[in-house]
């Protein structure tokens, strides 16, 4: 295959794409977690002329661009929360022009300039326009404390050894301490536990997903560097973190396991196996769900944390996501804006003061590209480290805490797109490209199901109905619009204000089934097997099944891996774009003389042309075209077909219990009490620093009937094999024997 099209994102011009080739990556893990690792801080040494603070200033704040930048996303920064109408699309409220004829949204009184895309047909999608008024610049903030730099360490880890294929990244302690691990500093207040994720990639656009539960313990430093402000020494405290990494996105549900686990260890009397069981456990003895085969239910602590993945032959990314988050955050407009930015591969920074937010709307909202895959940039919870990323040359998907958000504003490239997903506000820089307008029918029908399935979530979780935003809307009184802009904006406020704490009530266990498992319910079809996250998923995937219906047609004839690529006609080897894109209707057009010049509809011909039979996506994408063909075809009367049905697998799969951690076998030397019912009990008054090796054990091979399922499983899959997990340990010493 030679690259047909060019573009400005573009590498691949003339370029021979070879088939690509399966590798020992591609087999998902069959473990549930990759690492548990432990991120401890220790004591800085400092300078002798440091006076023992921190400045922390925003960059170049003379320099002019950064001034312009700065003014551009004032809607952003922290305690911004006054602006008004970031959520309502109501032009008596917002302070930017309709007419069809204007092309920004600007203040001449502070030389901001939004593009606000009103265009001349209905068909252009546009962010929600908002109304900013001039923002000062404010100087340098100074924090003082007590003298006491902190650097983050990798303190413990398990498997100690790198999996294979699989090493564990270098950079990690930056992920677990996003803020900045420069000025990491411990504290004179003890401040609550935190959860946050984040998402790492690899060169074969392979993921690794990050559970981190940061908590405070008292911190003793060195004397001999350590200068207190003050007479008095006060008690410090010093972050550490327990990070979870997985290929599996089960985000929700390590939050749960890991909260769980840290209440059981440092709190309760409950606990009858050392830490390291426990970790050994989640690890190695517990499996990843095979796609539609079985669900695995874990226990800790009376509470059950379940994993499940939808069949295969279904395969969105539906696992566990809870998509009502984002649809609560964003709007339909802005969110449709969104995605559309995402489908047409533009610059996309999200925004957020909740860390936890970020990482889990960056992954639906990839989900909802399906059958395409975001191939550029991804980073959803960006470091502070890591921000001149942001200035860069080429596409990204990338997210930022709102506390980092001013100390980056300068980085941030004018052709960025940034969401704001506290505040429902999309800022756009003053070169951000203009998007094509997107087909009349299929964004009607777009629209039209997510305001079926999902037009009230966003209200709701402002305390107020559709029927009551109407009522305010047609009665044009300013000031009740206001009124009711300030309590909805309060509420959402108050809601998501604690979404990152660790014990958060709405995402304490018991309640973790209201919140989610209301996702999966069913919804009132024909077949009563969807359920309205099904839907929504379904709604893009028509919308991509209706624009690229034709594509196969434009195939090349020969398109399988024996293709001799040093033929001298490479034409035969081509997917035709440009054919393609002249064959449509007119108004598809504009979308799709986009599309074929991304690198996500590149990856995803060439895994067309190449590997379809192995690529589950793409026959199931190629499935839909078809069945709704035949639809047209065969039904004379409109009626409702559905091709998304996990709910339902969700209800029908077969549950396996997953093992407890092994008591058996534990080291005499481990310090245990005998509890009230006889048991041995392992209490720690802190989470440790370290992992006592000694106390792992050999993980225990699985019950013989889920590695029958997994053996049935990988038949059907054509392949994929499953290792019964060895002892890492072994693993270590052999390797170091062999070395020396």
């Amino acid at each position: 295959m030679i690259a047909e099209v060019s573009g400005k994102h573009k590498t691949r011009i003339g370029q021979r794409v070879k088939p690509i080739q399966k590798s020992k990556k591609d087999d998902a893990s069959d473990r549930l977690v990759e690492y548990f690792v432990v991120v401890s801080t220790r004591q800085c040494k400092l300078d002798s002329a440091h006076d023992g603070s921190v400045e922390m200033s925003l960059p170049a704040v003379a320099d002019a661009q950064t001034k312009a930048r700065l003014n551009a996303r004032r809607a952003h920064m922290p305690g911004e929360d006054q602006v008004n109408g970031n959520f309502l699309r109501l032009s008596s409220i917002a302070g930017c022009s309709t007419s069809s004829t204007s092309s920004t949204c600007s203040s001449e009184e502070n030389g901001i300039y939004l593009r606000a895309y009103q265009t001349k047909t209905d068909d252009d999608i546009a962010p929600s326009s908002l109304s900013l008024t001039p923002l000062e610049l404010s100087p340098s903030k100074t924090e003082e404390f007590d003298g006491c730099l902190l650097e983050p360490v990798i303190s413990a880890r398990y498997p100690p050894a790198d999996r294979p294929g699989q090493p564990l990244n270098p950079s990690l302690p930056q992920f677990c301490h996003p803020q900045g691990t420069d000025v990491l500093r411990a504290s004179t207040e003890y401040k609550m536990p935190k959860i946050h994720y984040f998402v790492l990639t690899d060169s074969n656009a392979g993921k690794l997903f990050g559970t981190c539960l940061t908590f405070y313990e008292e911190f003793v430093p060195d004397d001999q560097t350590y200068h207190p402000t003050g007479s008095t020494k006060k008690t410090l405290y010093a972050p550490r973190v327990l990070c979870l990494l997985s290929t599996w996105p089960y985000l929700i549900a390590f939050r749960t396991y890991l909260t769980q686990l840290y209440r059981l260890a440092t709190t309760t009397d409950l606990m009858q196996a050392p830490i390291e069981r426990y970790v050994l456990n989640i690890c190695e003895e517990v499996p990843a769900p095979q796609p539609g085969s079985f669900a695995v239910q874990l226990s800790i602590l009376g509470s059950n944390v379940r994993f499940w993945a939808p069949p295969a032959k279904q395969p969105i990314a539906y696992v566990s996501l809870p998509f009502k988050l984002l649809f609560e955050c964003l709007d339909i407009n802005n969110l449709m804006y969104t995605w559309y930015s995402l489908a047409c591969e533009r610059k996309v920074l999200l925004v957020s003061g909740q860390m936890s937010l970020l990482a889990v709307c960056a992954e639906i909202l990839c989900s909802l590209l399906f059958p395409m895959r975001w191939s550029h940039l991804y980073i959803p919870l960006l470091p502070l480290s890591l921000s001149p990323m942001l200035d860069a040359p080429m596409p990204y998907l990338c997210g930022i805490s709102r506390e980092n958000f001013e100390c980056v504003v300068g980085d941030i490239g004018d052709e960025t797109v940034v969401v704001d997903l506290d505040r429902n506000v999309i800022t756009l820089g003053p070169d951000t490209p203009a998007l094509p307008p997107i087909p009349h029918k299929q964004r009607v029908k777009l629209e039209s199901a997510l305001q079926k399935n999902v037009g009230d979530v966003f209200w709701s979780a402002r305390g107020m109905s559709q029927d009551e935003v109407s009522k305010f809307r047609r009665s044009g009184n300013n000031p009740e619009i206001k009124e009711m802009h300030s309590n909805a904006r309060s509420l959402w406020s108050e809601k998501i204000r604690a979404t990152d704490d660790a014990f958060n009530l709405a995402h304490a266990p018991e309640s973790t089934s209201i919140q989610y498992n209301e996702d999966a319910r069913v919804g009132t079809n024909a077949f009563g097997k969807q359920s309205r996250w099904d839907a929504v998923q379904e709604a893009f995937l028509s919308f991509y099944a209706d624009t690229l219906k034709n594509y196969r047609k434009f195939l090349p004839k020969e398109s399988n891996s024996r293709i001799n690529w040093h033929g001298k006609d490479s034409s035969k080897l081509r997917f035709h774009s440009e054919q393609f894109v002249l064959s449509q209707r007119r108004e598809f057009q504009p979308f799709l003389e986009e599309l074929v010049l991304t690198q996500q509809f590149d990856d995803f011909i060439t895994r067309r042309m190449y590997n379809s039979s192995d690529e589950p996506d793409v026959i199931f994408f190629d499935k839909t075209i078809d069945a709704k063909r035949n639809k047209s075809i065969l039904q004379v009367k409109k009626a409702d077909t559905t091709f998304l049905h996990s709910a339902n697998a969700h209800r029908e799969l077969h549950q396996y219990t997953a093992i407890l951690p092994n008591r058996e076998n534990i080291p005499p030397n481990c310090h245990a009490t005998v509890g009230s019912h006889g048991h041995r009990i392992y209490k720690y008054p802190v989470w440790p620093e370290t992992f006592d090796t000694s106390m792992f054990g050999s993980p225990r091979p699985l019950p013989k009937d889920i590695a029958a399922e997994f053996k049935r499983t990988i038949t059907l899959s054509g392949g994929r094999f499953f290792v019964v997990p060895r002892d890492p340990f072994e693993e270590y010493h052999e390797e170091n024997e062999s070395s020396s």
